[in-house]
């Protein structure tokens, strides 16, 4: 039986997000859904204002899905996978840091098999986004670890807003793509098939405002928080499942701790189809494969989210398992920089 895809909506506080999920569930591909909601409080409103004609909306209240009503949210998703619905969207509160929702998804033993994890949808607000942003660090999370950025209240902001806005999400989020509320409801399916790319090349090129949005091999996703960051992975000649899978275990059984997430496309030896790879700290899970490469660019490209890891370190352990020299860097020091290589060798 085909796994049920997950897909996570997050966004502060007023920001669109309940007004987004009411336009999916207009769309043919999102009548069959069913929906969590979790609000913060004794008595939830938001699950009041989807509208669907039947009851398949559940409500998850008086707690954070982060933390206190994580455990609810496991039993919630056992029963509704059992239902068999076509797909699981899940609007957090405004409160909530995504992470521990897609670590559940992910990691839950009773759970794997039955869903995958379908990409993060965050509701960025152009007027009051760039505040929220400098106060609160649920916001910081939010873009650090979406895959698609809707833009909200475009009309209701001025240019310098937007300007200000578009600035601070690409730069935020350099490997989510970003898009107008119009944008993403044009082909939804489209947008959360193709988000473990983690390339912004797929998004319409009328929402980048004319900046240039170059791929860094390391990024410092939130300057407000030390220590976190991101670096891509790439590969452009098909890479053994065997090496890809030692230096997933290596990476994630040595340095989990410090791996938020790891989200990403491989072109694997025996493979025609690119497979989707996921982690959350320590659990990896293969999504399955994508009918086709985005865009039609094959070859391997996987986004690692770090805490307190040197991205650099992750390039070298990742080129010595695929053996290629690490880019932009003279063929001597990738030899002695690479962390397998034979003491001694090349000295």
């Amino acid at each position: 039986m085909a796994m049920i895809p997950v897909t996570v909506i997050s966004g502060f506080l007023g920001s669109g997000k309940t007004t987004l999920l009411n336009a999916l569930l207009q769309q043919q591909d999102f009548r069959d859904s069913a929906i969590i909601i979790n609000e913060f409080g004794e008595v939830g409103l938001d699950h009041l204002f989807v509208e669907t004609g039947d009851d398949s909306v559940i409500e998850l209240s008086n707690g954070c899905l982060c933390c206190t009503v994580r455990g609810q949210l496991v039993d919630t998703l056992e029963t509704v996978a059992a239902r068999s619905p076509k797909r699981i969207l899940i609007e957090t509160t405004g409160l909530a840091d995504p992470l521990p929702v897609i670590q559940a998804i992910i990691a839950t033993p009773s759970l794997v098999g039955a869903i995958s994890f379908a990409g993060l949808v965050t509701v960025f607000d152009m007027v009051n986004g760039p505040a929220m942003f400098k106060r609160t660090v649920e916001v910081q999370k939010q873009l650090q670890l979406a895959d698609s950025i809707i833009l909200s209240r475009l009309d209701q902001a001025s240019e310098e807003q937007v300007r200000e806005a578009r600035e601070l999400v690409a730069r935020q989020a350099p490997h989510a793509m970003l898009l107008t509320r119009g944008e993403f409801l044009g082909g939804p399916l489209q947008f959360l098939s193709g988000f473990a790319a983690g390339s912004k090349a797929q998004a319409p090129r009328s929402e980048h405002g004319g900046h240039g949005h170059h791929h860094h091999h390391g990024h410092d996703v939130n300057r407000h928080s030390a220590g976190i960051s991101s670096v891509t992975l790439r590969a452009s000649e098909p890479v053994s499942p065997q090496s890809m899978e030692m230096f997933l275990d290596l990476l994630l059984s040595a340095h989990g701790d410090h791996v938020l997430r790891i989200k990403g496309l491989a072109d694997l030896q025996g493979h025609d189809r690119p497979v989707v790879l996921h982690a959350v700290g320590r659990r990896l899970e293969r999504a399955g494969e994508l009918r086709e490469w985005p865009g039609g660019e094959r070859g391997t490209r996987i986004v690692v989210f770090l805490d307190g890891l040197d991205g650099a370190f992750v390039q070298r352990l990742f080129a010595g398992f695929t053996g290629q020299p690490l880019p932009d860097t003279p063929d001597r020091q990738a030899l002695t920089q690479n962390p397998l290589s034979i003491p001694g060798f090349g000295n």
